[in-house]
């Protein structure tokens, strides 16, 4: 006979006496036996994905700097949305990307902080698989609007700094449809994983949940959700942001190099210095129409 049928056999019989023997040992419990042994089992069951695989002084230590964050964060965001707030009416049109990263910030450090603090100081997650799957949810949604709405903000200084005929026209209004554009992008990217496109799990380390990374290795949806991912919210964004602030320091240096040859020595460090500072700041912040001294948010 051959190995393959020889070990198959083995470990056949091995199983069959092994299963035999647990069945009858059960079945000779007592009540109180069989309740102990299925709670034991029912707490392996429900905790296998959600134990946490580091030190507990590092989950300690994570934890401390969570509440930090989480703390610094409540406090920054607040006082910068406040601040807007009282100056509402006055808003320049690239302060609402600002306003809308604060947004997804404090979103951000209301939805994952109160559960990821907890779970860490307890050394494993504490809650159940549907709160996993929303916190990574909330994780992609609020991670991915930061990242889109840095990128449309770059776009939008590029586009005044270096092509100020189309960015005076940029209004409010057309910041406030980017916004939610923004939103939208990342929604579709956030709740992929939830339609089965993609998978939320548990991370390596136990405590949170974020992107399955191992799935794509045997399911092609995820394998394309996450070359999507890479592409349209790594790449993509990555490659705008590089792009606009290049084109922004190129146009920089061109006006400092035409200030060098039409001012005279005595007054040229001077104004080049006051142009360029005009140059980065004003049409970023500024509204045209309002040639005010108040500083905007940014």
């Amino acid at each position: 006979m051959g190995p393959q049928i020889l070990k198959r056999f083995y470990s056949c019989t091995i199983e069959s006496i092994l299963t035999g023997c647990i069945t009858a040992w059960y079945g000779n419990c007592s009540a109180s036996d069989r309740k102990a042994l299925q709670r034991v089992m029912g707490n392996a069951s429900d905790t296998t994905l959600f134990v946490s695989t580091i030190s507990k002084e590092l989950d300690f230590l994570m934890g401390m700097l969570y509440s930090i964050f989480c703390v610094l964060s409540l406090l920054g965001n607040g006082i910068l949305l406040l601040v807007a707030y009282r100056k509402r009416l006055s808003l320049k049109p690239a302060e609402f990307f600002i306003i809308n990263l604060s947004i997804s910030d404090l979103g951000m450090t209301l939805s994952l902080f109160p559960l990821a603090i907890p779970s860490s100081f307890a050394h494993k997650w504490l809650f159940d698989e549907i709160t996993c799957q929303f916190y990574a949810m909330c994780g992609v949604l609020f991670g991915l609007c930061s990242l889109t709405n840095l990128t449309a903000l770059s776009f939008v200084c590029c586009l005044k700094v270096c092509f100020s005929n189309y960015g005076n026209k940029f209004s409010s209004s057309n910041a406030c449809f980017l916004v939610v554009v923004v939103w939208c992008y990342a929604s579709v990217f956030a709740i992929g994983p939830l339609a089965h496109w993609g998978h939320y799990n548990a991370e390596p380390y136990g405590t949170a949940c974020c992107i399955d990374w191992n799935v794509p290795n045997y399911k092609l949806s995820a394998m394309s959700y996450i070359v999507c991912l890479f592409l349209f919210c790594y790449a993509l964004p990555c490659t705008v942001i590089f792009l606009s602030y290049t084109f922004i320091l190129l146009t920089v240096r061109s006006s400092h190099q035409a200030v060098q040859q039409h001012v005279s020595p005595q007054t040229k460090t001077t104004n080049a210095h006051a142009l360029i500072v005009k140059v980065r700041q004003y049409p970023c912040v500024s509204n045209p129409v309002h040639n005010n001294s108040s500083s905007g948010i940014m």
